[in-house]
């Protein structure tokens, strides 16, 4: 009973992460500081479904097929979980340096710096980055100073949530959270399945119109199909952005590349020589398995592990860059 007293007290990781993110259920799910976007989303994606099943769907079920509001179920629920994955998953954040391994590695730069200056005769600074080899294509690993390690390729730091993230490829409004190297999958499955679903709702839109203007005076069809009218535009208006953006993330997908690379121009043949994407296998099919369907790395961060009480503080970074003890930060 004292044990288990004792250990109750004691404080859980995620209670003193120094980064914006929001942590629940004890530190199992983790998002972004503003969930608004999601709210939002996930707000539109029931209204929505609602109105499809209890106004499209028995008229289709009785007139076309029963298995059509199966597929609209089971695709509703598919969109439902893989926005909630997304949302709620560690992307991949990079643990910040603990005290002795950012000592170390700014005790490095010194050294590097005076070593350099003694060579050079100069009082030159030495940048602060470090190059890899990766297939015979040189990687500068960027210093964070927020985060105070050297990111490894790929890596980049989100303002939003004040973490490093593996493979990072944006931080998503809409979703709430940065999208990564954890959580990437399931954000590309959720726009994918949402345009289909859009598409697929305004094509039973459509047919109950078109099934009802037969049975009764046109004006009449319309007016009876009201809801599936609010759907449709709902859905056009969801698929205009969401089908755009499926369709590029598709793209970078085949390519195996993030937006971030992409915008950046990273492997661009003219902005570099030798452009070539050192992560890519060489063909669309290769590299679409790796990205959807490649093993889920595990998280790199201790959220629900226990603060040792004897262990030295680790290094906690704030937005103005001071650093301080563990209960100076909240998440």
């Amino acid at each position: 009973m004292g044990a288990g007293k004792a250990r109750s007290k004691l404080q859980r990781k995620w209670e003193i992460y120094p980064g914006k993110n929001k942590f629940y259920c004890n530190g199992r799910c983790v998002s972004s500081p503003d969930l608004g976007g999601f709210l939002a989303c996930f707000f539109l994606i029931i209204v929505t479904g609602g109105l499809f099943f209890a106004l499209d769907c028995p008229y289709l079920a009785v007139n076309v097929n029963p298995v059509i509001p199966v597929i609209g179920g089971l695709l509703w629920i598919f969109i439902l979980g893989c926005l909630f994955q997304t949302t709620f998953i560690d992307p991949g954040i990079i643990p910040r340096a603990t005290l002795h391994e950012a000592l170390e590695i700014d005790r490095l730069y010194q050294l590097e710096n005076q070593q350099l200056q003694e060579t050079n005769g100069t009082s030159y600074q030495a940048p602060r980055f470090k190059e890899v080899q990766i297939k015979g294509r040189s990687f500068k690993l960027s210093y964070c100073t927020t985060c105070q390690i050297y990111r490894p390729p790929r890596a980049s730091h989100c303002s939003r949530c004040n973490n490093c993230v593996e493979r990072f490829d944006h931080h998503c409004p809409m979703v709430g959270n940065c999208i990564g190297k954890r959580n990437y999958r399931y954000f590309y499955l959720f726009i994918l399945s949402t345009a289909t679903m859009c598409c697929y709702i305004i094509g039973c839109n459509v047919t109950v119109i078109v099934l009802r203007s037969k049975e009764m005076d046109v004006g009449e069809a319309f007016k009876k199909s009201a809801g599936s009218l609010i759907q449709a535009v709902i859905c056009l208006g969801s698929l205009a952005s969401v089908g755009g953006l499926a369709c590029y993330h598709s793209m970078l997908v085949c390519k195996e590349m993030t937006t971030n690379e992409d915008i950046k121009g990273t492997y661009n043949d003219r902005k570099f020589k030798e452009a070539v994407n050192p992560y890519s296998r060489g063909n669309c099919v290769l590299n679409c398995l790796a990205v959807l369907c490649g093993p889920r790395h595990p998280s790199l961060i201790d959220r629900r592990g226990f603060v040792d009480p004897t262990d030295e503080t680790p290094t906690m970074v704030d937005t103005n860059g001071a650093r301080g003890l563990p209960g100076s930060h909240h998440v």
